[in-house]
């Protein structure tokens, strides 16, 4: 290292530093790109074709699937959060006020922002995570998580805490799986004042990269490695097949990190990702910031975060909310009838005729759009009414159990896919292995085959023409290649 680069390097410490643990934030919850929506499903399978790691996330159809925002609520507040209350982790957090995120997400404080805010915490608590993921606590130990849940419940300002309290400020109830994952896993250090100054899908480079960075340093290597696609796969981002596109994706995201040091080189090298199909090595040069991080992380005692110091932006006290409505009432409200019509519908029809209501003007919001232009008119006279069903409808436990027979098929096609795939394979290597020999060495294998064939299938050849003889012949002799090449037999 220069001198320039040395005090480069000192002029970017000391650094605020945030942990953060490193098994479920390997994967991807939020959608990064500000529009649309990224299918977020991960799977790998061992050699032996078996499913090692499992990973899907799907969204309320009411909230929308988790965006930047959602995802700048979970590593900006929630996982300092997390890190300020230490471990083991308490099931229930204050996370401050609506005007107290406004400003940790540096927003200005407005009637829009505190909805988005609102919007944004109810993605987060509906992201609905399916997963199978093998991993090794702090102390060594080999855990699995296998799980269908949300990570934690959204409890807003007026609504009743679990003690019976009055929420007075925005509060997370984590759910049991998360707080073992925070309580056990390890975690890994990264600069939070950089970290928030980034983009988010230059931040979520950031936490994927710092790995591979951290790894380098550690070992003196000049270089770090990562495959474009796993990239595109962890992120999420669209991949693609193009270099010319690849490379212009990759560059507005590499740039503030050759800006600011983090990286000081980056190259790329043609390959192939585990299917076989083109992708990209991403070779990156450690810079002086990525230097400085690892030393201060490395440093005897480790590094020390920063404390925050709420005080001193904490809003004036603000009135006590009303209660806010809650139950079918708000259901009902959330969906555009108005807090008069909603308390009287409630009152006078049976919960069951709201509930099934409900859940069809939700299915038409999704599939028929334009159907419905009032919602909250709509829905009221429905449950007046007691609409029928429209034709189509399947409720959402239909739905369900439609999308695991779904899924279960999938799965029955990709292992018979495999299993055809494997069978092929060995037939390959067995033809290989008879076209390789001599004319000598066939004859003495074939000699072989039918001197250690079990009395019955010897009987059979001996006793059987001569065009069906060559076809055992060929039997056996591929059952004794099989036994050389270790493979199993063939039934």
């Amino acid at each position: 290292m220069n001198q320039d680069d040395r005090e480069r390097r000192d002029e970017l410490a000391p650094l605020d530093v945030i942990r953060v643990e490193t098994i479920l934030s390997r994967f991807p919850i939020h959608r990064l790109a500000r529009k649309g929506t990224a299918p977020i499903e991960i799977r790998e399978t061992g050699t032996d074709g078996e499913l090692t790691v499992r990973w899907e996330v799907g969204h309320h159809s009411k909230y929308g699937q988790p965006g930047p925002l959602a995802y700048q609520l979970d590593t900006w507040v929630i996982n300092r959060k997390i890190e300020e209350v230490g471990r083991p982790v308490p099931g229930l957090i204050r996370i401050g006020s609506l005007n107290d995120l406004c400003r940790r997400l540096d927003l200005p404080r407005s009637g829009k922002n505190i909805g988005d805010i609102k919007g944004a915490l109810r993605q987060n608590a509906g992201a609905f995570i399916t997963a199978k993921v093998r991993y090794k606590t702090r102390n060594g130990a080999n855990r699995w998580i296998e799980i269908d849940t949300t990570r934690y419940t959204v409890v807003m300002t007026g609504e009743t805490l679990p003690d019976g309290r009055r929420a007075d400020a925005v509060y997370l109830l984590l759910h049991d799986f998360y707080r073992r994952v925070l309580d056990s896993a390890p975690t890994r250090p990264l600069d939070y004042g950089y970290l928030r100054a980034l983009p988010p899908i230059a931040q979520r480079w950031y936490e994927i990269v710092s790995y591979r960075v951290f790894a380098t340093l550690k070992h003196h290597q000049p270089r770090a490695r990562l495959g474009y696609a796993e990239f595109c796969m962890y992120a999420p981002q669209t991949r693609y097949t193009g270099f010319g596109p690849m490379r212009k994706q990759m560059a507005k995201l590499h740039a503030p990190h050759l800006r600011s040091g983090y990286l000081a080189g980056v190259e790329f090298e043609a390959t192939t990702d585990r299917d076989g199909r083109l992708d990209w090595a991403m070779i990156y040069t450690p810079g002086p910031k990525a230097q400085a991080e690892f030393q201060a992380f490395t440093r005897k005692g480790g590094p020390v975060p920063r404390d925050i110091e709420l005080a001193l932006f904490e809003p004036k006290p603000e009135p006590e909310p009303e209660p806010e409505p809650t139950g079918l009432e708000k259901d009902l409200i959330d969906r555009g009838v108005s807090h008069g019509v909603a308390a009287d519908l409630v009152r006078d029809f049976p919960a069951d005729r709201l509930r099934r209501q409900i859940e069809v003007v939700d299915w038409l919001r999704e599939t028929k759009p334009k159907r419905v232009k009032d919602v909250g008119a709509y829905l009221a006279e429905a449950i007046r009414k007691d609409f029928a069903a429209p034709a189509g409808f399947r409720s959402r436990a239909e739905r369900a159990a439609a999308e695991a027979t779904a899924r279960a098929e999938q799965d029955q096609r990709e292992q018979a896919r495999r299993a055809t795939a494997r069978a092929q394979a060995e037939h390959d290597r067995v033809r290989a292995y008879w076209e390789a020999l001599p004319p000598g060495r066939r004859a003495a294998l074939e000699a072989a085959a039918l001197a250690e064939a079990d009395p019955e299938a010897r009987a059979a050849y001996e006793a059987a023409s001569s065009p069906a003889r060559r076809l055992l012949r060929v039997g056996l002799r591929q059952a004794l290649i099989r036994r050389r090449l270790g493979l199993p037999a063939v039934d």
